[in-house]
């Protein structure tokens, strides 16, 4: 058995507490607790750039140091997150995580993240950051390689960052773990993930996986919680650049995988969004079936590196460098375990550093060509792309190393050394607006009832549905209909009526490009 370490923070009030738990190679956690220790660090809320509106490139990072790894995201509202590594000196790497709620045209400097305050070496880097926008919150996760304990941080922060007051904080790791080099993260509607590559359980840089909820970083019902992955059903150690997303149905992984003498691979896990089965504790190879990273399914794409990915509604895509060229890779996928992926292959140009955000139809993709940076566009899911567009003001300048470029609907944040070092820099870049289509809850009674929603930036008009029933069913199998209209931010609950039959039947809920299956007990009238 391995013996984890955890601990919580309040930013405002930091609190501590050490946590202890076992946890057996592919299979779940349990929880202990001890005492709490509490500490006051002050709250942040620093202004770092104002400018007059679209001057070009802005400079957000404000070290002296090298600053490395941008990662971004944007809420509801059109406020955009950056994180980045700010490297003070030797001894000390930050997390900064700042925000511009004008496009950005001023930059909030909200707050610093350093691991001294889990006991750790001040050296924390390779963050990630995603939105969850149904539970409107900001997560973001970042490793300390140098830490005796604590090496995996997290943090909650409110979807409103402008008005955040605090953030919640919590740091894991294996006592026989070691190595810690990568992180991703990702979310489901209603839980949040955090991937670590370590060194642990006698096998090189593999996956550590926890799942967790808001506010207290409890596990899921039904889940350990912590995994590790054994590479039995799909062998790919040593792991490295990891990056993470979701679309309607499932969450994604892509890394670099050394498995293959032959060279480098990209590679994607995948698994559910469901909340049903991801709760439902079933197994497989006595591990959890859902929950577990090892139990996720893998495949191998491409010989390559520096992989990126993206996700929205169903489908899903993929950037990574082969050679010195870019390739992104698109695929639609269903909400079943296997993800049964069908792909279709784009070259975007040569370069380096890819990176990739879908929206809708839309995908942006971001690249570094000789010390210049570059954004390409496609409306049809990679089928037809616009020209290339260079994004930077000062030529030559842009880093094109791994890592270092990242790109959402609202812009792009790359590693730019005009000033004799490496900061981050920032380039708005606002997509097409476009409508983005969810099934959220699938819930049963007199007949069942599907909660559709919009997260897009566009409203979707004359929006077809239907509700589609599997099993015994008389009356009521099919029922289909029209949206008029779902505003942005905007969800509406679609009903299949009056259903009639007994046993196993399994519902699927169609909106637009979006679907969603589950599975119910019909008895009679009642479903459950």
């Amino acid at each position: 058995m391995e013996k984890i370490n955890r601990k919580i923070l309040v930013v405002g009030v930091v609190i501590f507490l050490l946590l202890g738990a076992s946890a057996m190679f592919g299979a779940s956690a349990s929880d202990t607790t001890t005492g709490p220790i509490k500490r006051t660090i002050p709250t942040l809320n620093n202004n770092i750039v104002t400018q007059t509106a679209n001057l070009g490139n802005v400079k957000v990072s404000t070290s002296t140091g090298d600053d490395l790894n941008p990662r971004l995201t944007a809420d509801s509202r059109g406020n955009i997150i950056i994180v980045y590594e700010e490297h003070e000196d030797i001894f000390t790497v930050n997390v900064p995580v700042c925000y511009t709620a004008d496009e950005g045209d001023s930059w909030t400097e909200q707050i610093v993240i350093n691991s001294v305050d889990f006991q750790g070496s001040g050296i924390l880097g390779h963050p990630d950051i995603i939105y969850n926008a149904p539970l409107d919150l900001l997560y973001i996760t970042a490793v300390d390689p140098q830490a005796e304990m604590y090496n995996n941080e997290m943090f909650f922060i409110a979807g409103d960052i402008a008005q955040a007051t605090e953030v919640l904080g919590y740091a894991i790791s294996g006592t026989s773990s070691s190595g810690y080099l990568y992180s991703a993260c990702t979310c489901t509607p209603d839980y949040f993930l955090s991937l670590t590559s370590e060194d642990g359980a006698g096998l090189e840089s593999i996956f550590g996986l926890g799942w967790f909820m808001y506010p207290d970083f409890a596990y899921p019902p039904g889940l350990g919680g912590f995994y590790y992955d054994g590479n039995s059903l799909f062998p790919c150690n040593p792991v490295a650049n990891l990056e993470g997303d979701f679309n309607t149905n499932r969450i994604f992984f892509t890394f670099e995988s050394g498995h293959d003498p032959a060279g480098t691979q990209v590679a994607i896990k995948s698994s559910t969004t469901d909340k049903t089965l991801i709760n439902s504790g079933e197994q497989q190879n006595a591990m959890d079936k859902y929950g577990d990273v090892e139990q996720m399914p893998g495949e191998f794409l491409a010989f390559g590196t520096d992989p990126d990915v993206s996700g929205s509604g169903n489908n899903v895509a993929v950037a990574f460098s082969q050679g010195d060229t870019i390739k992104v890779m698109v695929s639609s996928c269903v909400s079943t375990y296997e993800p049964e992926f069908e792909w279709s292959t784009y070259t975007m140009d040569t370069g380096t550093a890819p990176s990739v955000f879908m929206q809708g139809n839309n995908i942006y993709c971001a690249y570094v060509k000789d010390g210049n940076l570059y954004y390409r566009y496609s409306e049809d899911l990679g089928k037809t792309w616009a020209a290339a567009e260079q994004k930077n003001d000062v030529p030559g300048t842009v880093d094109g190393s791994p890592g270092s470029v990242d790109v959402c609907k609202l812009g792009i944040a790359f590693v730019d050394t005009r000033d004799g070092d490496k900061n981050i820099y920032f380039q708005f870049a606002k997509g097409v607006p476009m409508p983005e289509i969810g099934i959220g809850a699938i819930t049963g009674g007199i007949g069942v009832s599907a909660v559709i929603t919009n997260t897009g930036d566009a409203a979707a008009t004359n929006l077809a549905w239907s509700i589609n029933t599997e099993g015994t069913v008389f009356i009521g199998k099919e029922k289909s209909g029209t949206i008029a209209t779902l505003e942005p931010g905007a969800s509406t609950t679609i009903k299949s009526g009056l259903m009639l039959g007994f046993g196993a039947i399994t519902v699927k809920v169609s909106a637009g490009d979006a679907t969603k299956s589950q599975d119910f007990k019909l008895m009679l009238i009642f479903v459950s």
